[in-house]
């Protein structure tokens, strides 16, 4: 049972940290905002070219199939002798993948159920936000956000698995009716409590101009790695 859950979540979910200068075309990916809804002809993949895809829809009724990721960038001041005056500014931007999402038949509640792994993402990323906020609040100077970067980015990963293995089980392992507008109601509780965190166009905008919207400002080469080693556990 385990390793169909783990399977299914890799059908979907994708982890996406943009710490290179690729340009990220608005054509190929949609961004997550407030009020945006997927639909049927926004999954334009071909899922007969996907490893078990027919198998999971006939199975479990998973035919429609969202590619998704968050892209989390850190850049700092340029110049050296600004940094202090100027913070580190992080970016973070859930994305749909157009090409890579897929529809193996006409399912009336597919793309509503992509649109909740879609809005796990956002919720991922408002946490992010949150507890990056907070790590400046106890250590207010320039560094801080580069230190804690990739440790906070590396817990927002760990915990976006955790919620979409459980909607996966819940939503199509062992469905219970109801499972779908429960996590619905779940979620969208948890956004409004942190709707204070919410995706920004600036963030977006970092994206889709592919590289820092700030011209006194660069992407950092290097960012701290996880503080508590790769070895940490539960």
């Amino acid at each position: 049972m385990k390793k169909i859950v783990q399977a299914l979540t890799l059908l979907l979910f994708s982890w996406v940290a943009a710490q290179t200068n690729n340009h990220l075309d608005s054509g190929n990916h949609l961004y997550w905002e407030k009020g945006i809804q997927l639909k049927a002809s926004d999954f334009r993949g071909d899922g007969k070219e996907i490893s078990n895809a027919a198998k999971y829809c006939d199975t479990v009724g998973l035919c429609t199939v969202g590619a998704f990721g968050m892209f989390a960038v850190l850049d700092i001041p340029k110049r050296k002798r600004k940094r202090g005056r100027l913070r580190e500014k992080v970016y973070i931007v859930p994305a749909f993948e157009y090409a890579k999402s897929y529809r193996i038949k006409e399912d009336s509640l597919g793309v509503e159920k992509q649109q909740i792994v879609f809005d796990i993402h956002e919720l991922s990323a408002r946490w992010m936000r949150r507890e990056l906020k907070s790590m400046v609040k106890k250590m207010d100077a320039y560094g801080t956000l580069s230190i804690w970067f990739k440790t906070i980015e590396g817990d927002t990963q760990k915990m976006t698995q955790q919620m979409i293995d459980a909607y996966t089980h819940d939503v199509f392992i062992t469905p219970e009716p109801g499972a779908y507008q429960k996590w619905k109601a779940q979620i969208d509780e948890k956004l409004e409590e942190l709707a204070e965190f919410i995706t920004t166009k600036e963030e977006i905008q970092r994206f889709t101009s592919g590289g820092p919207i700030r011209e006194d400002y660069k992407m950092a080469d290097h960012v701290v790695g996880n503080l508590f080693g790769q070895e940490q556990k539960d």
